[in-house]
Parts: C-alpha cells; structure tokens; sequence
C-alpha cells in the first residue's frame, strides 16, 4: 500500500480544519440571529407597552440623567429582578405599574433584553 504524498496529507488537513472552523462560525450566526430576534421582540413589546413614548431609544424624557442604559443604570440595576420589580410598582416620579395584568411575566423579560441590549457591557 502506498503511502499518501505529504502536499496531499496536508491539503486534507486545511480542509479539515476549514470545515470545522465553518462549523463553529454557522455555530455563531445561529445564536446571533437568535439574540437578535430576542432582542427585535423586546423592542417590539417595549414599544406596544407604550414604552417608548418616555423611553425612545432608552432614553427618559422625564428625567433625562436617568436613561434606560449606561453605567449608572447598570450599576442601580444590577440585575433582571430589580427591574421587574421597578417595572411592577411604577414610580412616584411619573411611571406607571405595570402588574401582570397588563405585561406578561415573559413580555417583560423579553422587555428586559431589549433594555440590556442598549447598554455596551450587556450588548455583548
């Protein structure tokens, strides 16, 4: 039996390793369409829930040094959970609640991404 040539021996290892690499990238767009989609269906909702009349592009009309996004947010809501429950009670400074009965737990969690998404450390 003969022996394959080195160049065929190595051609077959590019190919290889081309492939897997092609695999691993289809991997990627994959779960970054389905981020995307995620993050399309919050804005989505984030808009039918009257949101974006206060909030356009996480933003706050009412309180302008108070935006949707950016460190300061990130640093007084540190997690989903204090969200939902700012997002529940409303506010004394012009937010409404919005209780179950009109956003759904899984509408405000798709809320959430779409939140997360307009911050640099969470769009990531």
């Amino acid at each position: 039996m003969t022996r394959p040539s080195p160049i065929f021996v190595l051609l077959l290892s590019f190919a290889c390793f081309g492939l897997s690499i092609g695999a691993l990238a289809a991997g990627t767009d994959k779960s970054e369409s389905k981020k995307e989609a995620e993050i399309k269906r919050g804005k989505d909702l984030f808009v039918k829930a009257t949101c974006w009349g206060c909030h356009a592009h996480g933003d706050n009309a009412m309180h302008p040094d108070k935006p949707l996004k950016g460190p300061a947010f990130e640093k007084q809501f540190q997690n989903d959970e204090e969200i939902v429950k700012f997002v529940r009670k409303g506010s004394k400074f012009g937010m409404p609640p919005f209780p179950k009965s009109k956003l759904s737990d899984s509408d405000l969690q798709s809320i959430i991404v779409y939140i997360r998404s307009l911050s640099p450390t969470h769009a990531k």
